[in-house]
Order: C-alpha cells, then sequence, then structure tokens
C-alpha cells in the first residue's frame, strides 16, 4: 500500500474557525468558537463532528465528505463532546464499584486456597498455568500465561509506593498475598486473573452476583467474558477517548448474555448494534452494580442522565439504544432481585 505524503498546513486557532465555517458550520460568536478550540483542540473535536459531516455513496459505500450537512452549529458539536466528557465519568464510577468488588472476590476465593495461591500452578486452572502438573515442567510453565502475569505484578510491586505496600515489604518480604497483590491490579490485570481461575472458583464468583443458569449454576464464563468487555470501556473512559458511539472491539459474546433476563433483550436479532455499540456495557454495568450493592441507584442515574442531557442532534439508536430501553426491568424498580 502506498504511503501518501503529510501535507496539510498548520493552522492557527482563528484559521481553523475560518476553515469550519468555510465547510457549512455555524461557527456562532467568534471568540467563544476560539476559546473552545483551545481549551479542547480541532483534532479532538473532529470526532464529535464526524457524524454531522455530509456523505456521499459511491460505488454501494459510504463516502464522508468534508462538509458538514446543513444547519450544523459548533454549539450541537461542544453539546455532545459535553454530554459525552460527563458519561464518560459516570461509567468509570460504575466501574469503579464492579473493579473493587472484584477485587475483593477474587482475593477472598484464591486466598481460601492459600495465601499465596496466585503464585500455584496448582490453584489456578490448567490453560492458564500452561498444563502444569505432575510431572512438573518450569519450562512449560515459563511460556504459560501465569507466568507472564506474574512477571507483571513483580514489576508492579516494585514499583509500588503505597504504604501498605512498603509496611508488608519491610515485616514480611516478597512475595504478598493474594489478598495484597489484587488491591494493586489494574482492571486489566484483574481480568486476567478471574480468567485464571479454577472454573468452580470462576462460577462460584458468578453465582454470588446472580450470573446464573436456568439451574441455579453460575455462569464464570459469562462474568469473564463481561469483564473483557468492561476492561475495554474502561480505557476507552480512562483516557478520556470519544465514548458515546465508539465501536467496541471486545464485544460480549451473545450466549454469555442470553441465560440473563435481564440482559436477554441484548441479543435481539433486529437491533445488531446494541452489541457493537456502548449501551450492551451500559446494561452490563446497571445489572452489576445492583447485584453488588441492593442498594445503588447507578442504573436510575443514568436513566434520568440520559432524559436531561442527551443532545437533541443525535438519536439514542447510534449508542446502541433499543426504543423501549426505559421500560425494561432492569432500568426501573422492578429489575431482577439479587438472589
Amino acid at each position: 500500500m502506498d504511503i501518501m505524503s503529510y501535507t496539510k498546513p498548520y493552522l492557527t486557532v482563528p484559521d481553523q474557525v475560518a476553515l469550519l465555517r468555510a465547510r457549512g458550520c455555524d461557527i456562532g460568536d467568534q471568540a467563544s468558537a476560539e476559546e473552545l478550540l483551545t481549551r479542547v483542540g480541532y483534532y479532538r473535536l473532529s470526532g464529535y463532528w464526524y457524524p454531522f459531516r455530509q456523505s456521499n455513496q459511491v460505488n454501494g459505500e459510504t463516502v464522508v465528505l468534508d462538509n458538514f450537512i446543513s444547519g450544523t452549529t459548533l454549539s450541537a458539536i461542544s453539546e455532545l463532546y459535553e454530554f459525552d466528557r460527563r458519561l464518560r465519568l459516570l461509567v468509570l464510577d460504575a466501574i469503579e464499584r464492579v473493579e473493587v468488588a472484584m477485587r475483593f472476590q477474587v482475593g477472598h476465593t484464591l486466598g481460601s486456597r492459600g495465601a499465596f495461591a496466585h503464585t500455584d500452578p496448582g490453584a489456578l486452572s490448567k490453560e492458564f498455568a500452561g498444563q502444569f502438573g505432575p510431572p512438573p515442567s518450569m519450562e512449560v510453565w515459563r511460556k504459560s500465561d501465569h507466568a507472564t502475569w506474574l512477571f507483571y505484578r513483580e514489576k508492579e510491586t516494585n514499583r509500588s509506593k503505597a504504604d501498605f505496600v512498603k509496611h508488608f515489604k519491610a515485616k514480611y518480604g516478597l512475595p504478598l498475598p493474594v489478598w495484597v497483590v489484587t488491591e494493586l491490579l489494574d482492571f486489566g490485570g484483574l481480568t486476567i486473573l478471574y480468567s485464571g481461575m479454577l472454573q468452580r472458583d470462576r462460577d462460584a464468583i458468578a453465582k454470588s452476583y446472580g450470573i446464573i443458569d436456568s439451574a441455579g449454576a453460575g455462569l464464570g464464563g459469562a462474568l469473564q467474558d463481561w469483564m473483557k468487555n468492561l476492561n475495554f470501556i474502561r480505557n476507552v473512559c480512562a483516557h478520556h477517548s470519544r465514548f458515546w458511539n465508539v465501536n467496541v472491539t471486545s464485544r460480549m459474546s451473545p450466549n454469555k448474555l442470553s441465560p440473563i433476563p435481564d440482559l436477554a433483550h441484548l441479543v435481539d436479532p433486529g437491533f445488531p448494534k446494541m452489541l457493537s455499540r456502548p449501551y450492551a456495557s451500559l446494561a452490563v454495568l446497571a445489572y452489576l452494580t445492583r447485584r453488588i450493592d441492593p442498594t445503588n441507584t447507578w442504573f436510575s442515574r443514568l436513566r434520568d442522565f440520559m432524559d436531561s442531557d442527551f443532545p437533541d442532534s443525535r438519536t439514542e439508536s447510534e449508542m446502541g439504544f433499543p426504543d423501549d430501553w426505559r421500560d425494561l426491568a432492569l432500568w426501573g424498580p422492578a429489575a431482577t432481585p439479587t438472589p
């Protein structure tokens, strides 16, 4: 593939405003437009004005043009940006609750198998530990996901300046017990460790959150699938990236959602966009936060936020929301109670 030379010129902020005006965007007050571009940046905002741009069909494919759809205002673009910023903060609030609860569950469950169970291949799944077993093969284990995970945990421990880590290292040395290690993990590291636990341990944790099949057995595979998705969402939001209509590349599997009555609507074949846009992740967060804490009202805060702050210039379907989502039990007081 041939690589083009980048020839676009440097533009001052007033030049950027002039370019937007020339392409058909109503920029409103000049000073306010310059302030917005100076505060947020032309390139960051361009992701928010992308859906406001004109498009043509060429040989069956959609080609997005530089010019804006008639009636587009910089004020509407700014409103969408602010909505997305506040939405990310709301999502991070829910993910924090899930992450903290899962840190306890993973540390507590593995801790019951030994203070250092996270270092013991025998306390983890054979797939994670590289089929480690009798006769022991250190060479096989060194190439395992478990060995890689432990390598990064050692680096995290050495870098940590947390007082509780300093205290433990000074008093007991290393390694840290699993219930301390889980407090150092980021969401990705926690997800990997949960995925590497024994099946019965993963199922037990899932069951504690009401993630069960029709017979009442825990669905650890479902929770594992959801956590991988939420790790993607967490990274998008934590790095201040555009979230409201992001293409979710780490999508949840339909068969990991369909057994849960409150989430079965996510696999509606008539609305395939739900799994590739944020709505599915928001629904899972609504489900988990209420099961972690039955008094938690995150689900209603999100519903109220959508009612009050969603921009008039866009449609909720662009986020993957079905038309009747407000009527679903998941988003109201009639949602299935925690078992």
